[in-house]
């Protein structure tokens, strides 16, 4: 390569040295040497292969090439930087998410947390069977997600996951790479709340399920994970102890008036109070599916999610304050800041004149 003048930000660092310009050059002979000419003195470098925390090129100090130890420490740098390529080109994304699934730090991942990562790690490794890991570049990961653009939510979870297998793997030496970095995430939109009237009529609908979930997810603010967890047993003295798989937090939620009547026509029992078929567990997608098909079926097309919105808002609405709403939802003040966005005005400004009135 021939030389070019580069500035102090730019080469490698040398420390105690003042050096406004100088000349590197690459030499033709020697793999990943650079010589720096600086005050008619010459410094040499070995690109290591590896990069920092920034991403910038780490290169290791070496003796001049007069220097008559400087063929020994070239060559032991040499082999070490083959032997890390050699060594992550046999190690491929799925043997690389197989040692991250082994691992202390993913065990230490709340439930949750473990069962999605799992999911989308599998969707990874499936995506590239065979390519090494350490050679993944952030193109591949921009050209998968592209694929998955249609469904921006599970491309923007492959992100997520990508960017997690990553870090851990940088960590414990196992990669230099940094695939998932500088992508963002694809817009996926708010979750909207329902619309009042499809609320209404679930809380009445003819569907047992439907009318019992959509009771506990509006009564309660909480994910639709969270409430197919919940047992009959967490109910005691008219409240409901809740512990979001998500952030940990435990919580306790007194019943709703309407949501104490709907249970009462349930049997109690030990086992969840949302059931399938048989009588057991009901998996969180087969809920998200049922509640979505019977919204469907009259034009609607919602989420769940969106009724935790849809309970937000009614209590702020109905005058609570920010820190009472997020008591019985179990988020930041910030989010319910942010879920706030789409309450009604008018129902506000009634409920600010009912406070007002009652206490001239």
């Amino acid at each position: 390569m021939p030389a070019s003048r580069i500035s102090r930000a730019n080469r490698p660092s040398m420390i105690g040295e003042k050096v406004n310009l100088c000349m590197a050059t690459r030499h033709k002979s020697m793999m990943y040497l650079k010589i720096v000419r600086a005050k008619g003195r010459e410094y040499c470098y070995f690109d290591t292969g590896q990069k920092d925390a920034r991403g910038k090129t780490i290169y290791a100090r070496l003796p001049t090439r007069s220097d008559r130890d400087f063929a020994v420490k070239y060559a032991t740098m040499l082999g070490h930087r083959t032997r890390r390529a050699n060594v992550q080109a046999l190690l491929t994304v799925p043997k690389l998410v197989e040692m991250y699934q082994d691992s202390s730090h993913f065990a230490g991942l709340a439930p949750a947390s473990r069962k999605i990562y799992a999911l989308y790690l599998g969707v990874f490794a499936a995506m590239l069977p065979t390519a090494p890991a350490g050679l993944v570049e952030r193109k591949d990961v921009a050209t998968l997600l592209e694929k998955r653009a249609k469904t921006p939510a599970a491309a923007n979870m492959i992100l997520a996951t990508i960017s997690a297998l990553y870090k851990w793997a940088r960590k414990n030496g196992h990669v230099n790479n940094r695939p998932a970095d500088d992508l963002d995430p694809m817009d996926i939109g708010e979750h909207d709340p329902w619309p009042e009237a499809l609320v209404q009529s679930a809380l009445e609908a003819s569907d047992v399920r439907v009318r019992l979930s959509v009771h506990l997810l509006y009564y309660t603010a909480q994910r639709i994970g969270d409430v197919v967890r919940m047992r009959w047993g967490d109910i005691a003295n008219g409240e409901i102890a809740v512990r979001q798989q998500k952030t940990g937090a435990q919580l306790v939620i007194p019943l709703h008036p309407d949501l104490e009547k709907e249970l009462a026509k349930h049997a109690r029992d030990l086992a969840p109070i949302i059931k399938g078929q048989h009588g057991k567990g009901l998996a969180t997608m087969t809920l998200r599916t049922n509640i979505q098909q019977w919204a469907a079926e009259r034009g609607h097309k919602v989420v769940p999610h969106g009724l935790r919105k849809n309970a937000v808002n009614t209590l702020l609405e109905l005058g609570c304050s920010v820190a009472q709403t997020a008591a019985i939802s179990g988020q930041s003040i910030q989010m319910i800041e942010l879920y706030a966005k789409k309450r009604s005005q008018a129902k506000l400004a009634r409920s600010a004149m009912q406070i007002w009135s009652k206490n001239r």
